[in-house]
């Protein structure tokens, strides 16, 4: 069988999310066929920081121990976001105090992890999708200000100089969201911010989105002349608002399945020059957080590997070329 980290090594890093469970019952998937590994919440600062003056970093040292042990990159997610965040760092007097925790936080998590993380998810999904505004409501910007994110990659190069920092979000080859993006980064370029990349995580579905969008979408955040990391994919069997349940995907959903994800990774190596990371959400389909999300308790099967952990048949079509 060929692995799917020395057929693109010549295009992109491909990637997986794992956690403390799957670098074990997964790992001879994880060795196989990544070089990268991304932790599904074991970075988190929720995770990390539970309570002000207490870091717990047995689990995220036990994926970086094993990524170390196993020459993998890891990307790191992340430091700020709306979701996944301990009360505790917000409870202060002025954004001054709030910015120097911030920057605290990254400098002890960041220095720790420093050797194998390659790059940071600096903010993860900030923008708003629901409504006309543009940023997400949250305490970051109730605290920091609408230019909150300025002073986190700015603090975040500050203390890692020599790593690369990401805006990471979902939804982001839909049209409206996608331009709410591409302005809020161009803007803080234009400001002297160091943003160097944009991360899509490309939490899609076998029904789209189209082709179409997501060569526009690329070649918006293209323009940019930033870095690309596909960072969260998984293509679902169902539709967002489809709530319908299966017992098991029929052929026909397989099939349409393989040709989504050879679809878009033939257009992931015809951009190969910006891209440079494709993560996947997840290793195979006994362990995905789609079986709980949007429907809870529905099965889904939205990865290469079965939940056997055999390959699929949209493993075998990203290998065709």
């Amino acid at each position: 069988m060929q692995r799917l980290k020395d057929k693109y090594k010549d295009y992109f890093k491909i990637g997986a999310e794992v956690n403390s469970w799957t670098i074990k019952s997964h790992a001879d998937l994880i060795t196989t066929h990544f070089n990268s590994i991304t932790c599904e919440n074991e970075m988190k600062p929720i995770s990390l920081a539970p309570e002000e003056g207490r870091f717990t970093f047995e689990r995220a040292d036990e994926i970086y121990d094993f990524a170390v042990k196993n020459d993998l990159g890891v990307r790191g997610h992340t430091f700020v976001w709306h979701n996944q965040t301990p009360d505790w760092i917000f409870n202060v007097k002025d954004r001054e105090e709030l910015l120097e925790r911030l920057k605290n936080y990254i400098a002890v998590v960041g220095g720790r992890y420093r050797d194998k993380v390659y790059c940071w998810d600096a903010v993860n999904e900030a923008i708003e999708d629901k409504t006309d505004l543009v940023l997400r409501q949250s305490k970051w910007l109730e605290k920091l200000g609408e230019h909150y994110m300025d002073d986190v990659f700015r603090i975040a190069k500050e203390v890692l100089p020599e790593k690369e920092f990401f805006y990471n979000d979902y939804n982001e080859t839909n049209p409206v969201k996608r331009k709410k993006i591409y302005d809020t980064v161009k803007g803080m370029l234009d400001r002297g911010v160091p943003v160097d990349g944009i991360g899509m995580q490309m939490h899609i579905n076998i029904y789209g989105p189209s082709i179409d969008e997501l060569k526009s979408a690329l070649e918006l955040y293209a323009s940019l002349n930033l870095r690309i990391h596909v960072t969260e994919m998984d293509v679902s069997m169902f539709e967002f608002n489809d709530h319908t349940r299966l017992d098991n995907p029929p052929a026909e959903l397989i099939e349409k399945q393989a040709q989504v994800y050879a679809d878009y990774f033939k257009v992931f190596r015809e951009y190969k020059d910006h891209i440079d990371c494709v993560t996947l959400w997840g290793v195979a389909d006994d362990m995905t957080w789609l079986d709980n999300f949007p429907v809870p308790r529905r099965k889904n099967w939205p990865l290469l590997f079965d939940v056997n952990h055999n390959p699929k048949e949209a493993f075998y079509r990203i290998l065709e070329f």
